[in-house]
């Protein structure tokens, strides 16, 4: 579904400041696959999901979705095959706007149709299902303010939107991490039901190895640009935070030393 081929990003290139952020990184993912991301601070996560998503542009090599070439494709077009999550619950919503009025514009982007249009009773009704199908009772909700809601429920809200249409590739830019640590739970749990059930190619950034090695099928860690640690199958499971350190340790030679992750 995703091969990244030889990609490089140098931010402030030829100047003192010069920072290699991707370094030739080699990343295949299958159609279906769950892969959680971790990595400390300046590994280059989000800057892997900014080319991903068309935000930045990277300095060379490849990208492509379902056999489409996208690496010079604006990101405006990528939307529309392309879901994303980001930390800030705000993002991505209206908050102006009621949560029905965010879950319409969002529909109406997925399948293509003017946004100014009113949707059918029918499209009506499949937008309140899959809002009632989360069981946090929003659909009774559905003419609030998106901006008067939880940070979770936000959170839970942008979740159906990035998926009321199975987009090829999703995105979760460590959509749980402004959340205190019951709605971030509850939102993970929602994550792995949305993903599982609708079998969307995924992948979620986190500093959170727990989190990391329970969810997904498959789980890689970043350092200076590049992936230093793929694991995934028998080799992943029953793993430890303190076995994935070690790992990292034996590869780089060197200790890991971002405490936010060990949180």
């Amino acid at each position: 579904m995703l091969k990244i081929e030889s990609v490089n990003k140098v931010f402030n290139k030829n100047t003192l400041d010069s920072h290699l952020s991707l370094n030739n990184l080699n990343l295949t993912i299958s159609e279906g696959e769950f892969v959680t991301i971790i990595g400390g601070n300046g590994a280059g996560k989000s800057t892997l999901f900014n080319v991903i998503s068309g935000t930045l542009p990277c300095d060379s090599g490849t990208i492509k979705l379902d056999g489409q070439d996208i690496t010079y494709m604006p990101e405006y077009k990528r939307a529309s095959y392309i879901g994303r999550i980001f930390q800030d619950p705000m993002k991505g919503t209206a908050p102006n706007l009621t949560v029905g009025e965010n879950l319409i514009i969002a529909y109406m982007r997925s399948v293509k149709k003017n946004i100014l249009k009113m949707p059918s009773k029918k499209e009506k009704n499949y937008i309140k299902d899959h809002l009632a199908a989360l069981n946090l009772g929003l659909e009774d909700r559905i003419n609030t303010k998106i901006g008067l809601l939880s940070g979770g429920q936000r959170q839970a809200v942008t979740l159906v939107m990035a998926t009321l249409v199975k987009p090829k590739l999703l995105l979760l830019d460590e959509h749980t991490a402004s959340l205190d640590p019951i709605s971030a739970e509850s939102v993970l749990k929602l994550t792995d039901k949305i993903v599982h059930e609708n079998n969307i190619t995924t992948l979620m950034i986190t500093h959170n190895i727990s989190s990391a090695l329970m969810l997904g099928t498959r789980t890689i860690m970043m350092d200076s640009g590049n992936i230093v640690i793929d694991i995934e199958g028998h080799e992943r499971e029953g793993l430890s935070v303190q076995d994935v350190l070690q790992k990292f340790n034996k590869v780089k030679n060197k200790e890991f030393d971002d405490d936010n992750v060990l949180l």
